[in-house]
């Protein structure tokens, strides 16, 4: 119980601060070594492939309230501040989905397993 309490006391900035951080203080857990690619597939040309973006740009009616958002988050911790925020970007649903399908495929043959995807790419119609 006496962990919860802490959480509770802890203002929201530092709590997503430490939700979000890359380290953990967690003890060092046994890690397998990373998968190596399969050298098997050859890197096709690159102007047959356009590579997809994670984020797109966000619709201008969304931006009074996710600038609202952000400025009472990041005011509640520091009320002097000034915050400007310069761009407002949300997921691309494409990338998303195609995530989201690749890892649970290999998931299916690797369930004990963790994956990072670090690029998609599309082959351009146009040819």
């Amino acid at each position: 119980m006496k962990g919860n309490e802490s959480l509770r006391k802890e203002k929201p900035m530092n709590l997503i601060k430490r939700l979000f951080k890359k380290t953990h203080d967690e003890p060092d857990a046994p890690v397998s070594p990373p998968l190596k690619p399969r050298e098997m597939i050859a890197d096709p040309p690159a102007s047959d492939w356009q590579e997809v973006s994670g984020y797109q740009p966000a619709p201008a009616e969304d931006y009074p309230l996710v600038s609202l958002i952000a400025a009472a988050l990041g005011a509640e911790c520091s009320p002097e501040s000034q915050f400007v925020i310069r761009r407002i970007e949300k997921r691309n649903p494409e990338f998303k989905r195609v995530t989201l399908i690749a890892a649970s495929i290999a998931a299916g043959e690797l369930p004990d397993s963790q994956f990072t995807i670090k690029k998609i790419a599309k082959k351009n119609e146009n040819k």
